[in-house]
């Protein structure tokens, strides 16, 4: 069941952080696709890390729960997407194994939905809003 939202746990900017995050997914889109240097072992570590901080972008910032899934299967996707492409590109190549850790990134990251982080994000947007 969903709980009811209060005024005072609604975000006064949801464009604004909205557009943060939809930057930040378009930039990990560009730097998978353009060449880049090879990282060797630690190249799974960073793509779970990279949709683990696009998922929790997402998951601070939607009001309703039931958003946790358009979060869950978009970003999965996305990540999948990506990897077909860079499958395209003849210099970057497609890995099922990268696409698997995108996928664990994006579930670890839905768990900042239920953080403190949350409430934290919301007195900065209050506070954002009353400097305008």
């Amino acid at each position: 069941m969903l709980e009811p939202q209060s005024i005072e746990t609604e975000l006064q900017l949801p464009k604004l952080w909205f557009a943060l995050a939809y930057s930040l997914t378009l930039a990990v889109g560009v730097l998978s696709l353009i060449p880049g240097p090879d990282i060797g072992a630690s190249d799974k570590l960073a793509h779970f890390l990279t949709y683990a901080i696009l998922s929790a972008c997402f998951s601070l910032i939607v009001e309703q729960r039931r958003s946790l899934w358009l979060i869950l299967f978009g970003l999965i996707a996305y990540g999948l997407l990506l990897e077909f492409l860079q499958g395209l590109t003849g210099y970057r190549f497609e890995d099922m194994a990268d696409a698997l850790a995108n996928s664990l990134g994006v579930i670890t990251g839905l768990g900042f939905y239920f953080s403190p982080l949350r409430g934290i994000l919301r007195r900065l947007d209050r506070w954002l809003l009353s400097r305008r």
